[in-house]
């Protein structure tokens, strides 16, 4: 893990210019179909996408490549430089969960990986909700995942992942404080020959409480479900998929 000399930067500072080589693997473009299907499902005709949390723009891409329009939001100007360089045709915007504006309505808001995770307080889910609410047209859909509090517990606690990238290394240490609901990552960089360090923190979420903070915000239905077949998800599911309807 990091050297005692490891500078503390802000999380997806580093992280941003290796994401796309750690995230290799991860199923952007099934992800993508899942939610198309579900929001179908739930009365969207099609339109532009609001990608909440975008990242680097890879959640975005399938929807691209598919000739979606879409409008990518994040905190991170590091993620969102990776993001314009990559994906030209894409709309980026800087802003944070609560305080975001895309400056008009879309049919679906899509935020994936876990990151509605990073909101710590309930307070401030319940802020962001009511923020989407306002970027949705009426009968909009909103889909989302989060980790629950057996997810982060069972597959978080503990674990320790190192991988070469070539000449650059990371390192990341998990923990989990039952009493908070929330799950500590230490990820640790080398790169350039100077080692970084961010610290990382997931609250978990779980099933009456998403149904009650999303209703309070003026979601009118709530389906809590499993990917990739959009089944009910199980009282014990370590990760929830979310589609929420606006009034």
């Amino acid at each position: 893990m990091p050297a005692e000399d490891a500078a503390t930067v802000p999380p997806y500072t580093v992280f941003a210019s290796l994401y796309d080589r750690v995230m290799a693997d991860i199923e952007y473009d099934e992800w993508a179909e899942f939610i198309l299907t579900e929001a179908t499902a739930r009365g969207w005709a099609g339109g532009c996408i609001l990608d909440l949390a975008c990242g680097t723009g890879n959640s975005a891409a399938p929807l691209l490549k598919r000739g979606y329009g879409v409008t990518g939001v994040d905190a991170s100007p590091h993620m969102l430089e990776q993001a314009r360089q990559k994906f030209p045709d894409g709309e980026w915007l800087q802003g944070s969960f609560t305080d975001f504006s895309a400056g008009r309505r879309f049919g679906l808001v899509q935020c994936v990986f876990d990151a509605l995770n990073n909101l710590l307080d309930p307070r401030d889910f319940s802020a962001a909700a009511r923020r989407v609410r306002e970027h949705l047209e009426p009968g909009g859909v909103f889909i989302f995942d989060v980790n629950t509090s057996y997810g982060l517990e069972n597959l978080w606690d503990g674990e320790i992942i190192q991988e070469w990238l070539g000449s650059d290394w990371y390192g990341w240490k998990h923990s989990w404080d039952g009493d908070t609901r929330i799950a500590t990552v230490e990820a640790a960089f080398l790169t350039g020959g100077r080692t970084y360090l961010e610290v990382h923190r997931e609250r978990a979420y779980d099933q009456e409480e998403l149904t009650r903070l999303l209703g309070e915000a003026g979601f009118v239905r709530v389906d809590l479900i499993q990917f990739p077949w959009g089944d009910r998800a199980e009282p014990d599911a370590p990760r929830l998929w979310v589609a929420a309807v606006r009034d």
